[in-house]
């Protein structure tokens, strides 16, 4: 869906923001670019829908060079998502979720039907919300207006640059979680800029690592966890290592190591669960799970006991 070819571009300063940077993004996929600020990760961002122009290299959205559209055509087929949210204080919510539908000429019923949809599925209330200005939401509720103008023209599609990072904590996590059940996601190719690692790693399909203009590793959660590809990578994560580590690992991801044979009366858990929540679980009462037939009871011993061996024999053999 998208490719990033050996693209590098350097600022009046003369410093290289990307350097010779490549990469792949899957159809339905959401890659995560995480870093520091100055990493060059914003850069990237705005190179694929030609706010930028790199200096080398080239970008391919379908097969096809970006450089073979005009930029208004190339970013009407894109959804782009701020972090400040850009929205027109002179335009209702409602208004500004129509923008770019009106660019592309749908019909008043057609689009009027469209943002009345998208506010529904964002929790923002036509009724309440659709004729007041930006300046009259909160941080929260202007973030979905923004996210809902984005979707509006239904781009295949999403790029986000630092989409929740004006929330309070709070607001940040609760958004997210609504985000991450939005069906009109689903089919989406996702482009997200971020500098929060928990954010990183509870959206990311994959995870890229960047600093200096320089991808340092690109991969899945347990990936970047569990075989970093160098110092930077490792340390990057360890603040919120163990954290990070019990909500990528899944029961079906340690379930060779778990020794709790037999069922137990309590909480009967999926397999899919992930071990933080588990360990949420077992605070509250006793759990077991199944999977591919075979029931085993959990404790915390038992699931720390399994997540250690689980780290030891990746460590060993890398594979994770």
């Amino acid at each position: 869906m998208i490719k990033v070819s050996h693209v590098s571009k350097s600022f009046s300063h003369g410093k290289n923001a990307v350097n010779d940077l490549s990469f792949e993004v899957q159809p339905g996929e959401t890659l995560v670019l995480l870093g520091t600020s100055g990493c060059g990760k914003t850069t990237t961002l705005r190179m694929i829908n030609r706010l930028l122009v790199p200096d080398q290299g080239e970008i391919f959205i379908q097969g096809k060079s970006v450089n073979n559209e005009t930029p208004e055509t190339l970013r009407r087929n894109i959804g782009y998502v701020l972090q400040n949210t850009g929205l027109f204080p002179h335009y209702t919510v409602l208004e500004n979720i129509s923008v770019v539908p009106q660019l592309l000429q749908w019909d008043k019923a057609r689009i009027r039907s469209r943002a009345l949809a998208l506010m529904e599925k964002l929790r923002l209330s036509p009724f309440s919300y659709a004729h007041v200005y930006p300046q009259q939401l909160s941080g929260g509720q202007q973030q979905r207006v923004g996210l809902a103008r984005a979707l509006a023209a239904d781009p295949p599609i999403l790029l986000m640059d630092e989409p929740f990072g004006a929330l309070d904590p709070l607001t940040r996590i609760s958004v997210r979680k609504e985000f991450k059940l939005l069906d009109e996601l689903n089919s989406k190719t996702i482009i997200l800029v971020t500098h929060d690692v928990e954010e990183a790693f509870e959206l990311g399909s994959r995870i890229c690592i960047m600093n200096e203009g320089r991808i340092q590793q690109m991969g899945t959660a347990a990936e970047l966890l569990f075989k970093p590809a160098n110092d930077f990578v490792r340390h990057f994560l360890d603040k919120q290592r163990l954290e990070l580590e019990l909500k990528s690992l899944r029961l079906r991801d340690i379930w060779p190591y778990l020794d709790g044979a037999g069922s137990m009366n309590g909480i009967l858990l999926s397999a899919d669960t992930n071990c933080w929540d588990t360990l949420e679980n077992l605070t509250q009462d006793k759990a077991s799970s199944t999977f591919r037939g075979e029931e085993k009871h959990l404790d915390g011993n038992t699931l720390m006991n399994a997540i250690t061996a689980y780290k030891k024999t990746v460590s060993q053999h890398g594979d994770a």
